[in-house]
């Protein structure tokens, strides 16, 4: 995505599930679909969907899917841990017995009990498919507190 620098200090991103976005949008991803699916040219894809031109340029570097196949993802796993001895470790076993790729851990100092905790680990075309299984497991770890994930790359 193409951001000036000022975007970049205010952008947010949210997870939500596609049958509530507006038609454009639906139609805006449609069109990304096609050009990735059938090697189609945006202006066929643009006319076969239906929409305009501009609105499609106006949208389309702001819409990624959650997981795109055919290569490894990063995703962030940010974790508040309730100040147990060995919760941390407790969580990258789940991580290291589901084989997924620990790229970075950092665990800061628990304040009222709670340890705020960032996992980077890189998922596979297929793992991606299974995250939500992932992250149920790891929130079935005793003492956590609550679990999200952000996806990059």
């Amino acid at each position: 995505m193409a951001f000036k620098k000022k975007d970049t200090e205010n952008k947010e991103f949210y997870i939500v599930d596609k049958r509530i976005l507006p038609k454009s949008i639906q139609n805006v991803i449609k069109v990304n679909d096609l050009i990735l699916k059938t090697k189609m040219s945006k202006y066929s894809a643009i006319k076969k969907v239906g929409i305009s031109r501009s609105t499609y340029y106006k949208y389309k570097d702001f819409i990624k899917p959650f997981y795109e196949g055919g290569e490894d993802r990063i995703y962030s796993l940010h974790l508040s841990l309730k100040d147990r001895v060995g919760i941390l470790s407790d969580v990258l076993d789940v991580i290291a017995r589901e084989k997924i790729s620990i790229l970075t851990v950092v665990q800061n100092m628990a304040v009222d009990g709670v340890a705020k905790s960032t996992i980077l680990i890189k998922l596979s075309e297929s793992m991606q498919k299974k995250v939500d299984k992932i992250i149920s497991k790891i929130g079935k770890v005793e003492g956590i507190a609550d679990i999200r994930i952000t996806g990059s790359n």
